[in-house]
């Protein structure tokens, strides 16, 4: 991977969030619930991968979702990338001693600045929060050597939010995020034209329905891309 496109703090809204930090630090910790989409991403991809393929959580976080593959005996070469420096630290001190995975397992970086190839690609909730997601999209579809599970929300057409975030930490309620929708048959149709047959997969969260998030609409979707002829270098 190339570290690439690092998150400046005073513009990063993942840094200067403490409440989210205490909550991702408690997932690292097994000290809060599971999230369902952790869950169900285990449960979509753990009967499709080989035992000790690769696998990418791309805009990872503090990496807690390993733990719900774990949980269910699904044991991958796993990687984590995330461009905000306090996620990445908050993997390397709270999870990976925890999980028994090596520190630089969980690189700092972009996904717009990925190289190399992975078995299996996994990123949820993260390019509704990118100016539009055909370039990281590009990206992740290139980096799945097999398959990729995404979650995002689509809808029937695009509607692009960059709104600022009230519930940030004091002082930093000014920083905008994109909160974006993307037509759902555009995104089916870029990833078919890579090269991957998708399937669409209920997401049990909401019903394939409507959740508000930071007060904002999303339409939470599932899709399960998988390569039809192996990719060079695979």
């Amino acid at each position: 991977m190339t570290v690439a496109g690092l998150a400046g703090r005073r513009w990063n809204p993942w840094a200067n969030d403490a409440a989210t930090l205490d909550l991702y630090r408690r997932r690292c910790r097994k000290e809060a619930e599971e999230m369902t989409c952790a869950r169900q991403a285990a449960e979509v991809l753990g009967p499709l991968v080989g035992s000790g393929e690769s696998l990418l959580d791309a805009g990872c976080g503090g990496g807690y979702y390993l733990w719900s593959f774990l949980d269910r005996g699904v044991e991958l070469d796993w990687h984590g990338l995330d461009y905000t420096p306090e996620m990445i630290e908050l993997a390397r001190s709270e999870l990976c001693p925890r999980a028994g995975v090596a520190p630089e397992r969980f690189e700092l970086g972009a996904i717009e600045g990925i190289e190399g190839r992975f078995d299996n690609v996994l990123c949820f909730n993260v390019l509704t929060n990118s100016p539009h997601y055909a370039l990281p999209l590009e990206r992740l579809l290139e980096a799945a050597g097999k398959r990729i599970l995404l979650r995002e929300s689509l809808g029937t057409e695009l509607t692009v939010r960059y709104t600022p975030d009230p519930y940030l930490d004091e002082g930093a309620r000014h920083i905008r995020v994109y909160h974006n929708t993307y037509p759902r048959r555009e995104v089916v149709s870029f990833m078919e034209e890579h090269g991957f047959a998708v399937t669409a997969v209920p997401d049990e969260r909401t019903g394939d329905g409507t959740e508000l998030v930071v007060d904002i609409p999303h339409e939470w979707r599932i899709l399960l891309g998988e390569r039809r002829e192996p990719a060079s270098g695979a």
